[in-house]
């Protein structure tokens, strides 16, 4: 299960190639190639954003388990955006915003560290497409002293500052948080793509239901609908551990093995019942001094108790196979139910004879 995007590799390729010592030259070269993205009712207002779709082929996992595993990544690795996560299991998204250091820029006087607080949603789309979407429009510039207090604040449209307005002021500083934005949405697309290859793996749940699936067809292409299927509903399902009849087809499917009902040969249900006597136990303080008994002491009594163990056997006319024996443990109605459907296809095999007859086999119920 692999996840795909090829944008992060485009992008982030592009903005390396674009580098330049000179960050107002970088700046102005990413302004050229990746537009800002300008909202169709108020198009002066003007916005950052950056978009990746993560692609799976064989999608085996819940939605749920998807979206809990990358906000615990956030929560672990992007600890910023865990303050104001969300998590919509009924829009399939994760939305939160934080506020991110962009870049920091000395001058002879003055420390100039800008902040953006973008909103970044998450979402599955078509059960295979995970879409992580940035968008910010302002940044937050804090001039702070030599002992790094904080002196005064901007705060500022992007579109309003270097590049877009080359005669702006602060304009190595906002160049550096302008290509610096963009660096940290890639980043982290790139390190959540990482995160997922390396650590969500198929849903075993998931994955046993594809395997099932798969055998229940490869066997109904061979022999039909089953005509009964006895399985143990405690379990996760698994052909290999059920009891498939296809009367249609005169077949009985177990543990991988295919059996002829003319190969059946008798029934039993065994039991090895396990006893355990009963017991006294004597609790409190009672005492006695000379002989005499004092005190409040108390006994209990556990009753006798019979775990049973019940087993199926079955014997097969078939020297690799000659017997099988189902453990139904202490479940008796489950043994017999197995037992009733052996009944039934020996009581309707025809004879050994060949006269067209049926046998009266009956199933044998004994103890050891």
């Amino acid at each position: 299960m692999s996840w795909s995007c090829p944008e992060i590799e485009k992008y982030q390729g592009l903005l390396l190639s674009l580098k330049n010592d000179d960050y107002k030259i970088w700046a102005n070269s990413v302004k050229d190639r990746i537009e800002l993205y300008s909202n169709p009712e108020q198009p002066t207002d003007k916005y950052l954003v950056t978009q990746a779709i993560l692609t799976i082929e064989n999608p085996l996992f819940k939605t749920e388990n998807l979206l809990n595993h990358i906000s615990a990544w956030m929560k672990s690795k992007k600890k910023d955006w865990a303050k104001s996560m969300k998590i919509d299991l009924t829009e399939n998204t994760i939305a939160s915003t934080a506020s991110i250091h962009v870049a920091s820029h000395s001058t002879f006087i003055d420390l100039f560290k800008v902040s953006v607080s973008p909103s970044l949603v998450i979402k599955l789309v078509e059960d295979n497409k995970l879409l992580v979407s940035f968008s910010a429009n302002s940044y937050r510039n804090g001039v702070y002293d030599s002992r790094n207090k904080l002196l005064r604040a901007y705060n500022d449209k992007i579109s309003d500052v270097f590049p877009f307005v080359p005669k702006s002021s602060h304009k190595i500083t906002y160049a550096k948080a302008y290509v610096g934005t963009y660096l940290y949405f890639w980043n982290f697309i790139s390190d959540l793509h990482n995160d997922l290859n390396a650590n969500f793996t198929k849903d075993p749940v998931m994955l046993n239901q594809r395997h099932y699936q798969y055998s229940q067809d490869s066997l109904k292409a061979k022999y039909g609908e089953p005509t009964k299927v006895i399985a143990d509903k405690t379990t996760m399902p698994d052909v290999h551990k059920e009891l498939r009849f296809y009367e249609n087809a005169q077949k009985v499917v177990f543990m991988g093995k295919t059996i002829n009902f003319s190969d059946i040969i008798s029934c039993e249900i065994v039991d090895d019942p396990k006893f355990i006597p009963g017991r006294t136990s004597t609790y409190g303080l009672g005492f006695s001094i000379f002989g005499i008994g004092i005190g409040g002491a108390d006994s209990y009594t556990t009753p006798d108790k019979t775990i049973h163990s019940y087993v199926v056997n079955v014997k097969i006319d078939n020297m690799s196979t000659p017997l099988i024996y189902i453990a139904t443990g202490q479940n008796e109605n489950k043994a017999n139910e197995i037992a009733a459907v052996f009944e039934y296809i020996l009581r309707h095999q025809p004879s050994k004879s060949g006269k067209g007859t049926t046998q009266k086999t009956k199933v044998i119920k004994r103890k050891r």
